[in-house]
């Protein structure tokens, strides 16, 4: 068995309100494939209206709920709310917009 791998690189990542991006393909994501986006939503108990449908092409996105709960819909038809544990997987091989919020 091999020893513990060591940390290389730590980040606090950038805030925009309450998201937090701690990876993206310009940083981390070029070392972590094939993670290219890794973000923190910490509301801190604030009202959070969410985001508007924005549109994502080429790419899957799998979101997990550590606590609450987020509300998610995209132009295919998709929609509901995802519990504490919850997962989503997106793949938006072709393109498709999507959104969603505080649960």
């Amino acid at each position: 068995m091999s020893p513990l791998a060591r940390i290389a690189r730590r980040t606090r990542g950038q805030s925009h309100g309450p998201i937090t991006r701690l990876m993206s393909p310009s940083d981390f994501g070029r070392l972590l494939k094939p993670f290219v986006f890794l973000d923190l939503f910490d509301t801190q108990a604030k009202p959070f209206t969410g985001l508007g449908l924005h549109p994502h092409s080429g790419i899957a996105t799998l979101t997990y709920v550590a606590e609450g709960s987020v509300r998610y819909e995209d132009t295919n038809g998709a929609t509901g709310v995802l519990p504490a544990g919850g997962l989503e997987w997106m793949r938006a091989g072709g393109g498709v917009w999507h959104g969603g919020g505080a649960g």
